[in-house]
């Protein structure tokens, strides 16, 4: 631990002396500054350091070659963002604050180098958040909104390259995904188990694989159920502002604007809630006519889950609607790329990388298909 010691001078003004064992050299060292405020910045830099006196004179080396701090260049990138809506927005806000504010941050952006970028994510590992360190994924998604950061950077020619390129972030089973995949009967189950009145809704949840902030935006005007192919279409979803309020915008992603065909046993379900939901009304409903909320929802969820008996630390989620349904899709033998556009993935990578392990026997049906095409 570093200490300051103050020491008037002869003029009547004080200087303040941080004092502290070199961790390279062993050796008590010490070094003055004119004001209380600078002595004790440079005693938390020491003692950020390790007490080695060589890493804060690289850190005091860099920070002499000016220009915008990491911070600085983080928050000019994310104001260019053209994509991002407001929500976004707030929770990249929120990640400079809470991770970019120290060493890292404060640095010149275009002083920082490979090395500091190892530092930081070293830093990211013994972090907590509510008591519990990072997961592999968050780390992987800030060290993103860095490498995007210095490309900002580059462009705006702050610094020749990116730092962030050719680092191996570090990995764990965490950042996979878990899903929880139910059979037909299983998934029947849970609609049963609900309430009455969100037994249709969660009936919409399994029958289309939309998102719970699709779903619960639907107007009755969506539902084509007169034509020859029944079908809902997702046109816009629930999202969050700044402000953390609810607000109706585009769904997800461009792709996510789509159509989707409903099954008759659910457009016979479905009907009366359509036909009875008044204009500018959701057809999907609380007790109250507002709008389900999945913070409120979760609740009776939660209670039909139980019903069923489900242990607790084994137990399907609100999403794993949408997985139950891609995989009943896949063994109903839709395809993969049919899937993706039925579930508004923006890539077909994506359902692949979720859903391929599904259709083991895909190798296969290939082979064959190719021997069919290519018989003479």
């Amino acid at each position: 631990m570093a200490s300051i010691r103050e020491r008037k001078r002869a003029d009547g003004t004080t200087s303040h002396a941080v004092l502290w064992r070199d961790s390279d050299t062993g050796k008590q060292t010490s070094y003055p500054w004119d004001s209380e405020h600078e002595a004790l910045r440079f005693k938390r830099m020491v003692e950020a350091n390790g007490n080695s006196l060589s890493a804060v004179e690289k850190i005091l080396e860099k920070v002499s070659v000016g220009g915008p701090t990491v911070a600085e260049n983080l928050q000019r990138h994310v104001e260019l963002l053209t994509s991002a809506g407001p929500d976004q927005i707030k929770r990249y806000g929120a990640a400079i604050e809470n991770y970019f504010s120290e060493r890292l941050g404060k640095l010149p952006v275009a002083a920082v180098e490979h090395e500091d970028v190892v530092l930081w994510i070293k830093y990211m590992q013994a972090a907590t958040y509510k008591g519990k360190p990072l997961s592999a994924k968050t780390i992987a998604n800030h060290h993103g909104l860095l490498s995007a950061s210095m490309e900002t950077a580059i462009r705006l020619k702050r610094r020749p390259d990116n730092p962030c390129r050719g680092i191996k972030l570090p990995k764990d089973d965490a950042t996979e995904e878990k899903m929880y995949f139910m059979s037909a009967q299983a998934s029947l189950d849970i609609v049963k188990a609900h309430r009455d009145r969100y037994q249709v809704f969660v009936a919409c949840l399994r029958a289309t694989g939309a998102r719970f902030g699709e779903v619960t935006a639907f107007y009755a005007d969506d539902f084509q159920l007169d034509s020859t192919t029944p079908s809902v279409r997702v046109e816009r979803a629930w999202k969050r502002d700044g402000d953390n309020r609810f607000y109706i915008g585009p769904p997800k992603t461009k792709k996510s604007r789509r159509t989707i065909s409903l099954p008759p046993s659910f457009v016979r379900d479905v009907q009366p809630l359509v036909e009875g939901a008044k204009p500018g009304q959701h057809v999907f409903r609380t007790t109250y006519d507002g709008p389900i909320r999945h913070a409120t929802f979760w609740q009776f969820w939660n209670e039909a889950v139980e019903a069923l008996a489900y242990p607790k630390d084994d137990r399907p989620r609100i999403h794993d609607m949408r997985h139950t349904h891609a995989s009943l899709m896949l063994a109903g033998g839709m395809s993969i790329y049919e899937l993706s556009r039925r579930l508004g993935h923006e890539s077909i990578q994506t359902t692949i990388d979720r859903y391929s392990h599904l259709v083991p026997d895909a190798h296969f049906r290939a082979i064959d298909i190719a021997e069919k095409a290519l018989e003479a």
